[in-house]
């Protein structure tokens, strides 16, 4: 028995045969040309390679079109952008002819300097969006090398699919009924394997190092999609062991299923509120699943999907009226750019550049410091805030005049459209010691709050959270900020303006009580954390929370907030149902 690990990206656990499929890359010619006369002949195929790759992309999305959510083309159409993008079949041509190179060639040279390029960008979902052009790549590879593209869904068996990755493309032939499971060698938690594999519910599990190379064809093998483990020749004890959990968590999510559309509440039925966060369009259809009604947080920065360029009005104010029509939520709080710290963008050069991009020009700094493109975002979300309820939210806030200049923008463009009475609130984010201190002038000029957990806990403590060797003293428990976090829940009470919370401390069901025992606040997180917040906070009262939370506000040291909270996780089997 051999147990290697990666990162556990869909929950569940599945037993069964393994089916490997190789990557084009593997084995490819590399040769030079002997003449420049065989240069237009490479060219004749790379050029015959991109017709067969535009017709089956073509294929694959009307073919895919009654079968998958409408919102996934948006994937084809990322793939066909770029297969007319300046830096792609250009360069490969360009290759061809100076390098007097095979098309092969050409074009893995072209995806290494790409590669190259995406691994200094910090954003994560932003530098694994690599992961989709390598498997554009790997498809005109194929058709280079006339080698017939995957298709899984005329399998006679069920199994456990083992690859380096698997593209968006060849995931939507996957025949769920006859796939057990997902291993990849690439991918995170934002890729799109990782996504699609969430969305129709197969327990899925990547970054597992040369695992191709370390299993065999129809060998029997466990994946466990919440631990994150492969098992290549399990012992019986072994199967026994994760055929069990099959069971507990087969039965703790019809469990969970059982409370889609029933209201949040405490043990003494006083009522919380949900709502979800939205980070990339293919989460919509689980949204409407669970119907969840409201969106706290939408970051635009996933409107970034294979472009090297801002998206114009347009593009935005359609984006975020298919959020609006595919969700019926109401409200929904769009946050205005974010650039910059870990989400640098070739777009903005200039923040490449900078030696402490935390403390730099980013968010509210860089959008008020360039109006223009601040001001098309904000008139695409004016534009659908005449369909619906839509929050405006303000990132990164230090100062009153960032909300007040904001604000001024938006009352220019309104005239502009001739828009009177748009269904508009304006509001910031409290992510920084500054802002806490200052909450209460903020509300002056704000109709709203959201607290954004992962930045006020890096600026409150002084650690990156983008550093390795300082991720142990990012926490969220710490004294320091649970008293700010107290501050700012009170003061917008006190104020009768609405206060949320995102970020992962939304999620996490101790932090929700501590927080529901300081005042009212609403949850904004992932929307696969919805339906397990209802069962948790279930089990205790308000009167228990406000408990809670006066023991954490008199926790003195770190130590002993982290001891309580486990104390907490342990009583309330936070963790543990699976």
């Amino acid at each position: 028995m051999q147990v290697y690990r990666g990162l556990g990206v869909s929950e569940g656990v599945a037993i069964g045969k393994v089916l490997k499929i190789y990557s084009a890359f593997v084995n490819y010619p590399r040769i030079e040309l002997a003449s420049p006369d065989l240069v237009p002949n490479e060219l004749q195929r790379l050029a015959k390679a991109l017709e067969d790759t535009e017709r089956q992309l073509d294929e694959v999305a009307k073919q895919s079109s009654d079968l998958i959510p409408e919102e996934f083309q948006n994937i084809f159409s990322g793939y066909q952008l770029f297969l007319q993008d300046k830096q792609f079949i250009p360069v490969v041509k360009k290759k061809i002819e100076e390098d007097q190179i095979n098309a092969e060639w050409a074009l893995i040279r072209t995806l290494a300097d790409l590669e190259e390029k995406f691994l200094k960008i910090p954003d994560p979902y932003i530098r694994a969006r690599f992961d989709d052009i390598r498997q554009l790549g790997e498809r005109l590879m194929k058709n280079l090398q006339k080698k017939k593209s995957l298709d899984l869904s005329s399998l006679k068996e069920p199994v456990i699919i083992v690859c380096h990755d698997l593209s968006p493309a060849d995931a939507f032939h996957l025949n769920r009924e006859n796939i057990l499971g997902l291993i990849t060698e690439l991918g995170g938690p934002t890729s799109h394997s990782s996504i699609l594999a969430r969305a129709m519910g197969i327990p899925a599990v990547v970054g597992v190092t040369d695992i191709t190379h370390r299993v065999s064809d129809q060998a029997v093998i466990i994946l466990d999609g919440n631990s994150g483990e492969v098992i290549d020749d399990p012992s019986d004890e072994k199967i026994d062991e994760k055929v069990d959990k099959q069971e507990r968590i087969s039965f703790y999510q019809n469990e969970l299923e059982e409370l889609i559309g029933v209201d949040c509440q405490l043990s003494d039925n006083h009522p919380v509120d949900l709502a979800a966060n939205l980070d990339f369009i293919e989460e919509l259809p689980l949204i409407r699943k669970l119907r969840i009604h409201s969106i706290g947080l939408v970051r635009t920065e996933f409107l970034f999907f294979l472009e090297d360029h801002l998206p114009n009005e347009e593009e935005q104010y359609e984006l975020f009226l298919q959020i609006a029509e595919e969700t019926d939520c109401d409200p929904i709080t769009i946050r205005t750019w974010d650039f910059g710290a870990d989400k640098s963008y070739g777009i903005f050069e200039k923040l490449l550049e900078e030696s402490n991009p935390a403390l730099g020009l980013r968010a509210i700094r860089i959008c008020l410091a360039n109006p223009d493109l601040f001001r098309v975002q904000i008139r695409a979300i004016l534009r659908v805030s005449m369909h619906c309820q839509i929050k405006l939210m303000i990132p990164l806030v230090t100062r009153v005049d960032e909300v007040t200049k904001t604000k001024e923008i938006i009352e220019q463009e309104k005239l502009n459209l001739g828009i009177t009475d748009p269904q508009l609130q304006v509001g910031c984010m409290i992510e920084t010691p500054a802002a806490v201190f200052l909450v209460d002038e903020l509300l002056d000029s704000c109709d709203f709050l959201s607290i954004g957990t992962n930045d006020l806990v890096q600026y409150a403590l002084a650690v990156d959270r983008q550093n390795e060797q300082v991720a142990d003293l990012f926490a969220p428990f710490h004294p320091a900020v649970l008293k700010m976090l107290s501050i700012v829940v009170n003061t917008a009470n006190r104020r009768n303006k609405p206060v949320a919370i995102c970020g992962e401390m939304a999620a996490d069901p101790v932090m929700q009580m501590f927080l529901l025992g300081v005042g009212e606040i609403t949850f904004s997180m992932s929307p696969n954390m919805v339906l397990q917040t209802k069962k948790i906070l279930s089990q205790v009262d308000s009167d228990e929370c406000k408990r809670i939370a006066f023991r954490f506000l008199n926790k003195h040291s770190l130590e002993e907030a982290d001891a309580f909270a486990n104390e907490l996780r342990t009583s309330y089997a936070i963790g543990l149902a699976n």
